[in-house]
């Protein structure tokens, strides 16, 4: 019997995460990537739509998508009416464990467009709250 690919690879696959975003936000361990990788995951959770949130869900990597949904409980998406609003409160999260490290948000969007097959980040791009999506266009990726 074979594994699908994300169950055979998913390891693999968390690690480079967190590797790619420790280097790029000059980390200093693999345990705050991880720490912000899911902090930046629940407070975008916490601001979508229960349909974002599945189309998000469904293009993230086995062990992304499973702390992506860890300790969810649906309710009405938080407003995001600028980025400033998002960054505090992703700030207000990762405390009192690690303080948010400078452009986290845009190295988690960075991260997503570069690690994520094309057409899953285009589709989690197509859902971001407007702030984030504006973060994102104004990324390179690749």
């Amino acid at each position: 019997m074979t594994n699908p690919r994300d169950v055979k690879y998913a390891n693999e696959s968390i690690a480079r995460w967190q590797d790619a975003l420790k280097r790029r936000g000059l980390l200093a361990t693999n345990n705050i990537a991880f720490a912000c990788l899911r902090g930046f995951l629940h407070e975008l959770r916490a601001r979508l739509p229960l349909a974002a949130i599945a189309t998000v869900g469904n293009h993230l990597p086995a062990v992304q998508r499973g702390v992506f949904y860890q300790d969810w409980v649906p309710s009405e998406p938080l407003p995001t009416p600028d980025l400033a609003t998002f960054e505090t409160a992703l700030a207000r999260r990762l405390l009192p464990h690690i303080h948010m490290p400078d452009g986290l948000v845009a190295d988690m969007l960075w991260l997503i467009g570069t690690e994520s097959e094309t057409f899953d980040a285009a589709a989690i791009r197509a859902v971001l709250p407007v702030p984030l999506a504006e973060v994102w266009d104004r990324l390179t990726f690749r």
